[in-house]
């Protein structure tokens, strides 16, 4: 990881966790009592090469993106036991990523409302997913 890539996750940690070194603190520590543990593993290790991100891994770099981006935790408000917002973390628990949502939000929500602000009337766009504005 660059210097700069390790500097732009810094920033988004501090904007997406309400604390930060404690959430660093608590991986750390999950991680020294995983390590700790003497049962042998489970199944056979992938080993990935550097620089090549597992499937996995891109999902789960694309779902903090996308909570960031919508201002919820990780978990979406889903885990009730979830160290960072208890279960209350969906959409909106914390100010989203201005830069994110423009990246990942705003084109769904001008699709959404058509060019001019107002819901697309074009007969041949997708029909509207249910519960959302027409």
């Amino acid at each position: 990881m660059s210097t700069s890539e390790l500097a732009d996750l810094e920033r988004l940690l501090v904007r997406v966790l309400p604390d930060p070194m404690g959430f660093a603190e608590r991986v750390f520590q999950e991680l020294v009592g995983r390590l700790a543990v003497d049962s042998p593993v489970a199944g056979p290790l992938t080993v990935a090469a550097a620089g090549e991100p597992t499937v996995q891994e891109v999902i789960a770099d694309r779902n903090v993106l996308v909570a960031a981006a919508l201002g919820a935790c990780t978990c979406w408000g889903q885990d009730p036991d979830c160290p960072l917002c208890l279960g209350e973390g969906s959409a909106g628990w914390t100010q989203p990523d201005r830069r994110l949502y423009q990246e990942y939000v705003e084109p769904a929500n001008l699709r959404m409302l058509g060019e001019d602000g107002s819901a697309s009337r074009n007969p041949h766009a997708e029909p509207a997913m249910e519960g959302a504005p027409e």
